[in-house]
């Protein structure tokens, strides 16, 4: 599925250039203005380039085209996806204060909630990310069918998964340290009124390998969804050796 989200991003590159941009301009608007007041609208379009990737690729054409149309399911998407996000970050602060986290210094306890996070998130995603995505599709299954869907093949779903969201934010904070240990500003876009170049390159490469991760994130559940409604036929048959032949061409394409 990597050689498929190159594709994907290699068809459409100019929409990923718009949300990488987005993404961009709202991280150098909380630095100017010294708030953090974007974060909901960073949250906004990071599930709205989700939403379009994975109705590109449930539709077929795996090109992002005419964004206002294709809009079925938009809604609960949305929040169907921010209520697994609330179960991940509730449980990724109360799992730690459960054990007695809450008596560690802050710094340790928040590196013990974040890695929590890690962790869950992926694996929800693993069990019943396909749930909001079956609306894309015009499904009317829920949360129990999402989660059969999920319980197969959750071991590699969850690596892929884990891979694509952890392996980009991994990779941003090892860029940011090395920059500021070799003595860079890397954590501050304007430094006395003034652009800092090292600073907006860092954050561009970040945004771009955290956008190619959802996109693959978004097409692994994209892809599960199609291969878990595939109809099969009896073990033997010919149909079903046709549909077995069909799903692991989807999964390689």
């Amino acid at each position: 599925m990597l050689g498929e989200s190159i594709s994907f991003v290699r068809r459409n590159l100019s929409f990923v250039c718009v949300v990488v941009a987005a993404n961009c301009a709202l991280v150098a608007f909380d630095d100017y203005s010294g708030g953090n007041k974007s974060n909901s609208a960073q949250f906004f379009v990071s599930l709205s380039f989700g939403f379009f990737i994975q109705n590109a690729i449930l539709n077929g054409d795996g090109k992002v085209s005419n964004l206002t149309s294709g809009m079925r399911g938009f809604g609960g998407y949305i929040w169907k996806n921010l209520l697994i996000f609330l179960v991940v970050i509730g449980i990724g602060i109360g799992a730690p204060v459960a054990f007695g986290g809450a008596s560690l210094s802050k710094n340790t306890f928040l590196l013990l909630c974040l890695a929590v996070i890690a962790m869950i998130l992926p694996l929800l995603l693993a069990l019943v990310g396909t749930w909001p995505i079956a609306g894309i599709a015009g499904s009317k299954s829920g949360l129990s069918a999402a989660f059969n869907r999920g319980k197969r093949g959750l071991v590699p779903t969850f690596l892929r998964l884990f891979a694509g969201l952890i392996l980009p934010f991994t990779g941003a904070l090892i860029l940011m340290t090395a920059a500021t240990s070799m003595s860079y500003a890397a954590d501050s876009i304007f430094s006395d009124g003034k652009l800092n170049l090292i600073a907006l390159a860092i954050l561009v490469i970040c945004q771009g390998a955290s956008t190619f991760g959802l996109c693959y994130v978004s097409i692994v559940l994209a892809r599960k969804l199609l291969n878990s409604e595939a109809p099969r036929a009896p073990i033997g048959g010919r149909q079903g050796n046709a549909v077995a032949a069909t799903s692991v061409s989807e999964i390689f394409e």
